[in-house]
């Protein structure tokens, strides 16, 4: 193939992944399920052709059950607001009888081996942004200090991170998002900036909640129960840059699930620390948004 040809794939792959995301967000149940794991699949598979890398054969087995017996799935797009498409009835037995061989996420695209990836520099900027990118139902963030990064530039590279902006597209979208952080005048003179993109986020995306923990030193991002970047930067320009910054991504169902309850720990009062701590900031601070 061609640089136009893994363009012109890349684009038709990416189309495709929107088509099966708008599918999921007006269907129900078992329909929304598939037409998330596909949705995701498409957008690997758009990674892997602009990259111009052949597909992983996890990915290629992906596409290949798109097509059980070599029939195309009976998935349209809706015609009209009222039309629900809805998946053929093979299609809700395929999705009831999952391969064992697939994460137990609820949302998995049908991934069939687990990779971990160690991160460093600009790369960390890049691969948070691919993560909210993908988000479909929910965002849990751990994060000590984050402000509204705009690009990242080192060197000859860049990354557009639009952090605030991405979030709040997210939320409208109907992504659920829910954010632990440290409470910003502990930061002194550094507050401000982190003060102004908290309160722009609470004030313009409407299915974001916060939680003020006073201990919060943790930074890690957990995509829809299926992968997690963890690492040492906060999601400041200075942390973004990566310089002096290492993180690990993983989409191992076995560390996920573990980040998951930490976090939710974290957010009922629950946690180790929670139960040991004097300082009650999470109960009474003004810019703490929460529920159960």
């Amino acid at each position: 193939m061609g640089q136009g040809d893994f363009k012109r794939a890349s684009d038709a792959a990416l189309k495709a992944a929107e088509a099966f995301k708008e599918i999921a967000k007006h269907s129900t149940g078992s329909s929304s399920k598939l037409a998330y794991r596909r949705a995701k699949t498409l957008v690997e598979i758009t990674k892997a052709l602009r990259h111009e890398e052949p597909l992983p054969m996890h990915l290629v087995d992906a596409l290949d059950s798109f097509f059980p017996d070599e029939q195309e799935p009976t998935i349209s797009a809706p015609t009209t607001d009222d039309e629900v498409p809805v998946p053929s009835e093979d299609l809700h037995e395929e999705l009831k009888t999952d391969s064992p061989e697939e994460p137990p996420s609820e949302y998995s695209e049908g991934i069939r081996s687990t990779y971990h990836q160690l991160l460093n520099g600009i790369s960390i900027a890049c691969t948070l942004v691919e993560m909210l990118d993908r988000a479909c139902q929910n965002i849990r963030i751990m994060v000590q200090n984050f402000t509204d990064v705009k690009t990242i530039t080192v060197g000859t590279e860049s990354c557009e991170v639009n952090l605030l902006d991405r979030l709040i597209t997210k939320s409208k979208e109907g992504v659920k998002i829910r954010l632990i952080i440290r409470e910003p005048e502990a930061f002194g003179g550094a507050a401000t900036h982190f003060q102004e993109a908290v309160e722009t986020l609470l004030n313009n995306a409407p299915a974001v909640e916060i939680l003020v923990c006073a201990q919060m030193h943790i930074k890690s991002v957990i995509i829809d129960e299926s992968e997690v970047l963890e690492g040492s930067a906060n999601f400041t320009n200075k942390g973004l840059s990566g310089i002096g910054e290492q993180a690990t991504w993983t989409n191992n169902s076995e560390f996920v699930n573990q980040f998951i309850e930490r976090f939710d720990r974290y957010w009922v009062h629950q946690s180790s620390e929670c139960t040991t701590c004097k300082n009650r900031t999470c109960e009474v601070h003004p810019l703490t948004r929460r529920t159960p």
